[in-house]
């Protein structure tokens, strides 16, 4: 099993750049230092609670001072950038990075990026399968002759590829059945987000195998999965501090409108009642932590677990000191 850590962003836009650079290069040097496997970072736009750099560029800055972990956009917003574009800017970046890029790619769910773009969020679905068919096919380096209902590229042959052959793994996200099954055809991995509880993880992970079957793809490919996690002294701490730590986090993510793309999967998600934090988080000791870590390894086939130790509001310290329990602790337990 690989272990990644999440360069997510807690800064406002009146935070300092320089606190939010010069606290990710500690994060990343740290995790590398500690042997996680892979730096992940996400993308929104015109976000006012929480600032967010654009992932290409922001990873292949933090990859300096990993050069031994692999890159992955944890996602980018596929219907509102041009494939072709994309498909140049992945392909420079795994060419810089020695092929250690991951392509991690979701809808997006944030109707004022869909605005801003002058994207329908209706056109949403069309649109990332279309982009993505054509980021596949720039990618071959063959010639290229695709026409589809928002963007044609007509006797093309590509010269800016990626270094990896055929390509970089491509990372679905999704957390409702469609988005999961649309994963399970059209990319290597489904990348599950942490807003399913336990129980509804494990339904969608069924989903991802059965649509696999259903098209002839392998079942065995890698398995990327955040859950949300704290250590702490006992369980009731645990519990405690992901409660306290959640729900700034939680309200942003529900303002920004998430709610409407959630299912039965994800009940109870934004609550910070005892059960709702128990059916979504893994919280407690250490031991308590990689038992349950490795229950989702054993029984779903989890390949990577990607840890996000930033919350809106703690204090770097503490971000640095949950890594330092999770790389000494919970890691080994896990690789004995």
């Amino acid at each position: 099993m690989k272990f990644g850590i999440v360069a997510t962003t807690i800064w406002g836009r009146n935070a300092p750049p320089q606190q939010q650079i010069n606290e990710h290069r500690d994060m990343v040097r740290a995790a590398d230092a500690l042997g996680f496997d892979v730096i992940v970072a996400g993308q929104h736009y015109l976000g006012t609670e929480l600032r967010y750099y654009q992932p290409i560029l922001y990873l292949q800055w933090l990859s300096q001072f990993a050069p031994r972990m692999q890159v992955a956009t944890g996602i980018i917003l596929l219907p509102l950038v041009h494939p072709v574009d994309m498909a140049e800017q992945m392909a420079t970046f795994d060419v810089l990075t020695g092929g250690r890029s991951i392509f991690g790619v979701g809808l997006g769910y944030s109707p004022h990026e869909f605005k801003a773009f002058g994207v329908t969020k209706g056109s949403r679905v069309e649109r990332f399968e279309e982009n993505l068919e054509l980021i596949k096919a720039l990618w071959t380096g063959d010639e290229v002759n695709f026409k589809g209902k928002h963007v044609t590229v007509e006797g093309v042959v590509p010269s800016v590829l990626p270094l990896q052959r055929p390509r970089p793994a491509i990372w679905v996200a999704g957390q409702v059945e469609a988005a999961v099954r649309r994963a399970a055809r059209m990319g290597d991995a489904w990348y599950s987000p942490p807003f399913p509880t336990h129980q509804g993880l494990a339904r969608l992970r069924q989903v991802f195998l059965e649509e696999r079957e259903r098209v002839g793809l392998p079942l065995d490919g890698d398995f990327p999965l955040r859950r949300e996690l704290v250590i702490a002294a006992t369980r009731e701490e645990g519990r405690k501090l992901a409660a306290m730590r959640s729900a700034g986090r939680f309200d942003t993510y529900i303002k920004w409108g998430l709610t409407s793309d959630l299912d039965k999967d994800a009940t109870g998600f934004g609550s910070q009642e005892a059960d709702d934090i128990d059916a979504r988080f893994i919280h407690g000791t250490p031991e308590q932590c990689a038992e349950a870590l490795a229950g989702l390894r054993d029984t779903l086939g989890m390949t990577h677990f990607m840890f996000k130790p930033q919350w809106p509001g703690l204090p770097h310290a503490e971000v640095m000191k949950q890594l330092e329990l999770f790389g000494t602790k919970v890691l080994p337990l896990l690789r004995k």
